[in-house]
């Protein structure tokens, strides 16, 4: 059992997690795009096809999308609800770390693992942004730990989980459960003396029986549109990835490692050593870091030659290199001993030019002065927190204090999140000046959206407005000319044009700007209510 203050820590992660997931907006491209899809299938009640404005390209598998829906029925349609799924899945993981990695590792190091992968920069953020890896993470974790408890301790029970993950895995985003865990068997079946244990999962039975759900599904999409849905997913997710990049996301080899270890940076000084032994028990024989080691390499590195180097698409990698960190932490705490001086210089030398980042940001960055001083605040005293671990670095306190850093500098920096949102919520300013000038009835013309956000309809269909999308200024003209109780969300030469066109209609238009939420783009719009 877990003793008070690690209660206490455990408590403060799973606060990271949550806090403030209801008062961000949406984060586009695909969080808004999941969003929107999950509120089309309530509103139409096709749960086959996913469907929303400026989506298309982040159609996928339809489960992340059915649990939103879920929670839009038991919190209502906003971003808290849009989050829900994602926050369960990552609570999820960490318990199945903790919880699973005590029998493979020891609860001390289980729970230093958990407090690593809990304070992971990229980790925290899934369950913060609703996308589909935090759900693919989740049942990717369980197949994982399923794997590992077959190969060391077979049961009836662990044979039931990895196909039940491996099932939902595959209906929450396809093809990469199956890359993973292909690996990983084939590593398993070469490297460890239980290789034959594999044997105990029945592939020849139970693989089939893992694809009738996303077989059902996809048989039920053919029937609507005769095969149009899934022909265009293998060509986007297969085809386009494998042959090259999306969305100008390139690197060069190395580069997953590279952002495996920035995303990390907290507990950078425990990453080397990981690494290593990720690698060393395929020499010295030892069953233990093969099996996690095997985890490890079937979860990365096949993606270093992707050209694409989305970061998430290694994420199921950070799981055991979390454990491996954690158990090397631990050996550090029962002999009293410090890391080599090399990794903690660069651990501290990196640290302490976060710290001094965060503090001298507004210097670089034009940001409102409460953003400014929060900013400045948290530098500060996670500056003044790495003096004290160096300070204490010969105490046995001093894994502790550097834990309890981690997590209230992580829980500091999304406490104070909510300072962004006047940078980056181009969307909702528009949206909360529409809605508070029009009547359920009016249809919102949208004829400027830059970056195609599919938060904007979203936000702006809030009191269930009719939306209608028009790309061409001939056809803008054409529908002011036929339609009155209209609002018009434009750009500038959009808004002259209408004024040019329409002197009569005496048209004020209010402009809205702010950056884009997930880009440097500065989004200007044009709205003015016809009535």
């Amino acid at each position: 059992m877990l003793n008070k203050n690690q209660w206490i820590t455990f408590g403060l992660l799973v606060a990271i997690l949550l806090i403030n997931n209801w008062s961000l907006p949406l984060w586009d491209q695909d969080e808004s795009a999941y969003a929107g899809f999950a509120k089309k299938m309530n509103q139409t009640g096709d749960y086959l096809v996913p469907d929303y404005y400026f989506s298309d390209d982040h159609r996928k598998t339809p489960l992340h999308f059915w649990d939103i829906s879920v929670a839009y029925r038991i919190f209502g349609v906003n971003e808290f609800s849009v989050r829900f799924p994602s926050f369960l899945a990552i609570l999820g993981t960490l318990l199945l770390v903790l919880y699973q990695g005590k029998k493979i590792i020891g609860l001390r190091a289980a729970f230093q693992s958990t407090v690593i992968l809990g304070t992971s920069f990229l980790v925290t953020s899934l369950a913060k942004i609703s996308v589909t890896d935090a759900t693919l993470l989740f049942f990717s974790t369980l197949c994982g730990f399923a794997m590992i408890n077959i190969i060391l301790n077979p049961s009836k029970k662990w044979v039931f989980y990895f196909w039940l993950g491996f099932a939902l895995a595959l209906l929450t985003k396809g093809p990469p459960i199956i890359i993973f865990t292909g690996i990983f068997a084939i590593m398993l079946f070469i490297f460890h003396p239980n290789r034959f244990n594999l044997f105990k999962f029945h592939p020849w039975f139970f693989l089939p029986l893992a694809l009738v759900p996303v077989f059902l599904w996809g048989y039920a999409t053919t029937l609507r549109d005769g095969g149009k849905f899934l022909e265009w997913m293998y060509d986007w997710y297969v085809l386009k990835r494998v042959s090259g990049s999306v969305y100008d996301q390139e690197g060069i080899f190395g580069t997953h490692i590279v952002l495996i270890f920035g995303f990390f940076l907290l507990s950078a000084m425990y990453f080397f050593h990981a690494f290593r032994d990720s690698l060393k028990g395929f020499a010295i024989k030892d069953f233990t870091l093969i099996a996690v080691g095997s985890w490890f390499i079937s979860g990365w590195f096949i993606y270093e030659f992707s050209p694409s180097k989305l970061p998430a698409y290694v994420i199921v990698a950070h799981v055991p290199l979390a454990l491996l960190m954690g158990r090397y932490l631990d050996v550090l705490m029962s002999k009293n001993t410090r890391p080599p001086i090399w990794t903690m210089f660069i651990h501290y030398v990196l640290n302490f030019g976060f710290a001094v980042g965060l503090i001298i940001t507004q210097y670089f960055i034009e940001i409102n002065t409460n953003l400014s001083i929060a900013l400045m605040t948290v530098g500060v005293f996670y500056f003044l927190m790495l003096v004290i671990q160096i300070i204490q670095i010969k105490n046995t306190a001093f894994f502790n204090i550097q834990s309890y850093t981690n997590v209230l500098l992580l829980l500091s920096i999304w406490t104070i999140a909510p300072f962004f949102v006047e940078h980056i919520n181009s969307s909702k300013k528009v949206s909360e000046y529409v809605l508070s000038e029009i009547e359920t009835s009016t249809t919102i013309v949208i004829a400027h959206a830059p970056g195609s956000q599919p938060s904007l309809p979203f936000y702006l269909s809030e009191k269930d407005n009719p939306i209608v999308i028009i790309n061409q200024n001939d056809s803008l003209i054409k529908y002011i000319e036929s339609n009155k109780n209209i609002a018009l969300v434009l750009n500038k030469e959009q808004s002259e044009l209408i004024k040019n066109n329409f002197p009569k209609l005496n048209l004020d238009f209010k402009i809205i700007s702010s950056r884009i939420i997930d880009r440097k783009d500065v989004a200007e719009y044009y709205v003015g209510i016809l009535k």
